[in-house]
């Protein structure tokens, strides 16, 4: 059976409010930067048909700060991290 319960090896309160946010605006950064890059270099689609995206709930700099201090915490289970931020 896996158990998920693991120590955290960085408390989420050693993160402070400042922290979290400048990571989010580094992540921020880099998500104009690499969208801009990735539909410059896009090719249109053969049969000439847009095809839809549908914008999700949660930004992709709010996703990576979320890995990002997941990933620093060390914690082993992303559900159990996620509920208790």
């Amino acid at each position: 059976m896996y158990i998920c319960s693991v120590k955290p090896q960085i408390p989420i309160a050693m993160l402070s409010d400042g922290k979290i946010t400048e990571i989010f605006c580094m992540a921020d950064d880099f998500c104009k930067f690499f969208n801009a890059t990735v539909k410059k270099h896009t090719l249109e689609p053969a049969d000439g048909k847009r095809h839809r995206n549908k914008p999700n709930g949660m930004s992709d700099a709010e996703i990576i700060t979320i890995l990002i201090m997941f990933h620093s915490c060390g914690h082993r289970c992303l559900k159990h991290f996620y509920k208790n931020l």
